[in-house]
């Protein structure tokens, strides 16, 4: 299968969505014959900006193309090998890997002189021109401010602000903007029924939420699944592909929060941990979803910042009137930091989890003085005898039953999955879990038939490595979750695993599979 965005390049300015400010600016420059000597095109990765310049070159060299027409006729010998990169009058270039002045003089700046071969104009389409040099721009900025009358320059760049000033103010700026989701979708649709293939509505809604309102990301993730060689294709067939980590997973999240409900939050968290779910992705996608509640607060349309359904906005706004400004900010500072610490943890939920306690106690804190200064108001305009006492016996009830709640909460998750096999139910099935590991990573084998299951406890399976190379490998969290999955499969309960190396203190017991083992290659434990 070809690569799906260059497949489906739009050829023709009708097959352009969603930069609509743009093509019909251009259309008709092309169509009133007032073409501009150079072009500035500038916005994100992935949204046209090469496409379009390919398709005003057509359209400017098209042989067969009208008076007051604008639409390259896309089947002269001109525009099929503008389409396929082979004109020789319009020439490509990567500035990343042109980016000094010798490179500018020779490729551009020399062969600017010379008339275009076959076309009405030398084309010259320079890609991330951000990249060249000062000295670069510097030889470059005569030729673009005064070109010859044959020659158009296209500058297409993610990086506006690395380009100098002289050589912006002298071409014809468009800024391009992020594909909507309603227009993504709407192609991908029209993709997969090209392909004949049935790819769920969720999946497209994933692919869309990854792809940060980039088309050529979009159509790349959309190729990768296509891959599968499935008829039809589900959530459940992509998980490898695309992160499982969803919006209405983060939004949730944050409804805890904004609710100060920890038990629910905490929960939240380790059932992501125990699904093997990717728990810094998490923190990024809640910072995300805050920063967004947050510029909601000021009324500013927030589908302008976040590629996201509709059902979630609404979400985001909701949450933003429940929720301080300065709350959201202390949040997000205070994941900034827990992020970070995700990786250096031996619990990687746990800084998630000091997170959610932490803003809990400070959310119940700010919204019980907020309650306090009402009933005052409400016990002051009373005849009641002792007010204050009332209002302070209130604060104490409910500190007394925030800080239970906390507690149960820890509670819960330390014990809700103790562990019901024990350690020799566990021995008895060991064999055949290590067995059905063999099939799906062969290198396992060795290691997991020479370990010692130790105990079973409320942290869950502990095992013993004799070399910390075998414990690291085990220890990686794909590894885990593939033998956590077996193990579930074969004892039927969730179990975490804890990996550890003996010490010289505690050598590993002399049992008798591993010296079976050490039979098998001739050998003998000492």
């Amino acid at each position: 299968m070809s690569t799906l965005y260059r497949k489906y390049r739009p050829q023709l300015f009708s097959d352009i969505h969603d930069q609509e400010h743009i093509v019909r600016t251009i259309t008709n420059e092309i169509a009133g014959n007032k073409i501009a000597h150079a072009y500035l095109f500038t916005g994100p990765r992935g949204v046209g900006k090469t496409t379009i310049a390919r398709l005003l070159a057509k359209a400017i060299n098209c042989k067969n193309r009208q008076n007051e027409e604008f639409e390259p006729c896309d089947q002269c010998s001109s525009c099929q090998e503008i389409a396929l990169g082979k004109n020789i009058d319009v020439i490509e270039i990567d500035a990343a890997s042109h980016t000094g002045v010798d490179n500018v003089r020779e490729n551009i700046i020399e062969n600017a002189q010379f008339k275009p071969t076959v076309s009405p104009y030398k084309i010259f389409i320079i890609d991330e021109v951000h990249m060249l040099s000062g000295n670069a721009f510097n030889a470059l900025l005569k030729t673009i401010e005064e070109p010859p009358a044959h020659v158009i320059f296209i500058l297409a760049t993610t990086e506006l602000h690395k380009l100098p000033a002289t050589v912006v103010s002298r071409c014809q700026r468009f800024v391009f903007k992020k594909i909507t989701r309603e227009a993504m979708l709407k192609k991908l649709e029209r993709i997969c029924k090209n392909e004949k293939v049935k790819v769920q509505k969720s999946v497209l809604e994933k692919i869309i939420n990854k792809s940060e309102g980039g088309m050529r990301d979009a159509e790349s993730l959309l190729g990768q699944i296509l891959t599968l060689n499935l008829k039809e294709i589900k959530e459940e067939d992509v998980e490898a592909i695309l992160p499982s980590t969803d919006f209405h997973s983060v939004v949730s999240f944050v409804d805890f929060l904004a609710t100060a409900d920890a038990q629910d939050a905490l929960e939240h968290i380790n059932t992501l941990a125990n699904t093997g779910s990717n728990l810094e992705q998490f923190a990024l996608d809640i910072i995300e979803i805050l920063r967004a509640s947050l510029i909601a607060q000021t009324g500013y349309n927030i589908e302008n910042i976040i590629n996201a359904p509709t059902e979630t906005l609404k979400k985001i706004n909701d949450l933003s009137k429940h929720l301080l400004s300065k709350q959201i900010i202390a949040m997000i500072d205070s994941l900034l930091i827990r992020k970070r610490e995700i990786k250096q943890m031996p619990i990687p939920q746990l800084p998630l989890e000091l997170f959610v306690i932490q803003f809990c106690s400070q959310t119940y804190e700010s919204n019980d003085n907020d309650k306090k200064i009402q009933e005052r108001k409400i016990t002051e305009s009373e005849t009641s005898p002792s007010p204050r006492i009332n209002t302070i016996k209130t604060e104490e009830i409910k500190t007394k039953n925030f800080t239970e709640s906390i507690k149960t909460a820890i509670s819960n998750l330390a014990h809700k999955h103790h562990p019901k096999s024990t350690i020799e139910e566990i021995k008895l099935k060991w064999e055949e879990v290590v067995s059905n590991l063999s099939k799906k990573i062969p290198s396992l084998t060795f290691i997991l038939k020479s370990c010692v299951l130790q105990s079973v406890d409320e942290n869950g399976l502990n095992i013993v490595f004799q070399f910390s190379i075998h414990k690291d490998k085990v220890d990686e969290n794909k590894t885990k979750k593939v033998l956590e999955d077996e193990l579930e499969k074969i004892i039927g309960e969730r179990i975490k695993i804890n990996c550890s190396v003996q010490t010289a203190a505690e050598p590993i017991q002399n049992d008798t599979d591993l010296n079976n083992l050490a039979a098998e290659f001739g050998g003998e434990i000492i």
